[in-house]
């Protein structure tokens, strides 16, 4: 196999069977797909919002921000590394965001959009009280389902194609693609230059379709983290039917009718609401107080020591059971571990016009290597660190964590609201939590 090669002029599409057309009618499939593979990824993201129960009102002033940057972003990228950095034949600065034409980066989206996204979800979070990772987990998996689609767009273009296969009148040579995909992937080597690394000019090769490898291994990895990955400990863990049979039984044809009919039956519960109840839920008001008065009592020097010591004891009071939860952010890491794992196998067989980075396949291979390696890192800090230093009562996580300084908390305590006595005492009460929020 060639281990470098460039397409250049030296490969055009041989005119054989029915050809894929970039226009159809005047609809230009490129846009196209692009912009069907825009709102698959936001009706993904709208669904997790409402498995999540979050408010959809944050995600469309996101969309309405972010997607443009990230069109933008992918644009820019795209055409200032094309023909290796003489900005995609001298479109010129403003040419660059065209991105309703090709040569768009992905990775110039995802960065841009990853910045404007934290940066938003930071400001939300003050007020919706949910972790900026709970947001990431809801939308950037998402994202591989515009990558899905989006590469189809790559297959009307005629572009994104691998390393020739073998020879076209061979019909074994990659005999599992449908017809019209190993047709339209045919193209017309020319080229008499005796470095032609052994193939033969004007003959007709079967190149690999790489815009259908990334296509589907995208979609496998959208399956995996959607759906796999954020339930993989209640499946494995223990169960709170098994821990207290008698408070958490759930009925199974129940679920599923809620599931698509959402209507509720007196005395029944769902899976879901069982584990619900079991985490978020599964806390009494005299284990809040255990915890503030065991949380002042840490009085380590060591801010970090300190940190991680009331971490760990917020971790424990809300998820008393030890019931095994995928934490927020692994979802965020795994989308980044898997879309550049994919892209770095595949970026091997791309000719060098074509790489992340035209003419450079190690630094290509280096940043894309690098970019999956921190979604790696995301995940294990997501999963094993961040849990003891990053939470707060009150926040939303991969389940909800107790307030600590509500009025709430406090009148349960009062029989007698009208006496002056107690209320001032309840208000005094208050007050000191309050300052215990403030030193958290």
């Amino acid at each position: 196999m060639l281990l470098s090669w460039i397409q250049g002029n030296n490969w055009t599409q041989a005119d054989i069977g029915t050809r894929a057309q970039s226009d159809y009618g005047g609809v230009h499939m490129y846009a196209l797909t692009m912009s069907l593979g825009v709102l698959l990824s936001i009706l993904g993201c709208a669904l997790q919002f409402y498995r999540k129960k979050l408010s959809f009102k944050e995600l469309w002033i996101a969309a309405i921000i972010v997607v443009p940057l990230g069109l933008f972003g992918a644009s820019f990228f795209g055409k200032l590394n094309a023909e290796n950095g003489r900005n995609a034949g001298g479109v010129g600065f403003f040419g660059l965001f065209a991105f309703w034409k090709a040569g768009m980066s992905i990775h110039g989206a995802i960065f841009v959009t990853v910045i404007a996204g934290v940066i938003i979800f930071n400001i939300v979070s003050l007020k919706t009280k949910v972790t900026v990772w709970e947001y990431a987990d809801a939308i950037a998996p998402n994202v591989l389902l515009g990558q899905v689609v989006g590469r189809w767009g790559n297959f009307f273009n005629h572009e994104l194609f691998g390393k020739p296969a073998g020879l076209y009148e061979d019909k074994s040579v990659l005999s599992w693609l449908p017809t019209f995909i190993r047709d339209n992937m045919a193209f017309k080597y020319t080229n008499s230059s005796p470095n032609s690394n052994g193939l033969i000019d004007g003959q007709t090769y079967v190149m690999h379709p790489i815009f259908l490898y990334e296509s589907f291994f995208l979609l496998v990895s959208w399956l995996i983290i959607t759906m796999l990955i954020p339930f993989i400990g209640r499946w494995i863990g223990k169960k709170p039917w098994k821990v207290n049979p008698e408070k958490y039984q759930f009925d199974l044809k129940y679920s599923f009718r809620y599931f698509f009919t959402r209507k509720y039956e007196e005395g029944k519960k769902t899976y879901w609401e069982v584990w619900n109840e079991a985490t978020s839920q599964n806390y009494e008001e005299k284990e809040r107080d255990k915890y503030l008065e065991k949380v002042d009592k840490i009085n380590d020097k060591n801010p970090i020591i300190r940190r991680f010591k009331k971490g760990k004891l917020l971790l424990q009071t809300n998820n008393p059971n030890k019931y095994m939860l995928t934490r927020s952010g692994v979802a965020f890491g795994g989308y980044f571990l898997a879309w550049n794992l994919i892209r770095f196998v595949l970026e091997l067989d791309r000719p060098d016009d074509h790489l992340f980075l035209m003419y450079n396949r190690t630094l290509s291979l280096v940043v894309i290597g690098l970019t999956a390696f921190s979604g790696l890192v995301i995940i294990l800090l997501a999963q094993f660190l961040f849990p003891y230093f990053i939470r707060r009562p009150g926040y939303t996580y991969e389940q909800e964590f107790f307030p600590v300084n509500t009025i709430q908390e406090n009148t349960n305590i009062v029989k007698d609201k009208t006496d002056k006595k107690e209320i001032n005492e309840i208000n005094e009460n208050n007050s000191s939590k309050k300052e215990f929020k403030k030193r958290e």
